[in-house]
């Protein structure tokens, strides 16, 4: 069952930092390129991003269960030390990611703020997830 759940919690990342990274690197550049008007790009992104949060948002869950039950069943009785201290750094990571991966799918006008900088957001996200990966195999090694 942990080797299962292992699995289910890569995929899970890869589902949503994958789908991150294609918003930032080619669905927002190439939105540009079409020569739509800015309200046609704008409803363009509003569906992509309402069909995604879906899978957003169940790859959060997914991460966040699965990432559970790995701690215990990996970490639970081993002492504070290195490795309990990079998973830390990877949960806050991934905390701060699922934070600005919600601020720019809720659809609630208090984001806005997050969704007019999508590009930079999606860029830090994409970011720290990438910075979390690795913290991830480095503790699997």
């Amino acid at each position: 069952m942990p080797t299962f759940l292992q699995w289910v919690h890569v995929t899970a990342a890869v589902m949503g930092v994958g789908g991150m990274a294609f918003l930032l690197f080619v669905l927002t550049p190439g939105l540009g390129d079409l020569h739509l008007h800015s309200e046609q790009r704008d409803r363009l992104f509003r569906e992509v991003r309402a069909r995604f949060r879906w899978v957003l948002w169940s790859s959060m869950a997914v991460l966040l269960l699965s990432g559970l039950y790995n701690i215990r069943e990996s970490y639970w009785e081993v002492a504070w030390g290195k490795s309990w201290e990079l998973l830390t750094v990877k949960i806050v990571l991934a905390c701060i990611v699922f934070v600005i991966a919600l601020g720019l799918t809720l659809p609630f006008k208090l984001f806005a703020w997050v969704r007019a900088r999508r590009q930079a957001w999606l860029a830090i996200a994409v970011g720290l997830a990438v910075a979390a990966i690795f913290i991830s195999a480095y503790l699997r090694r």
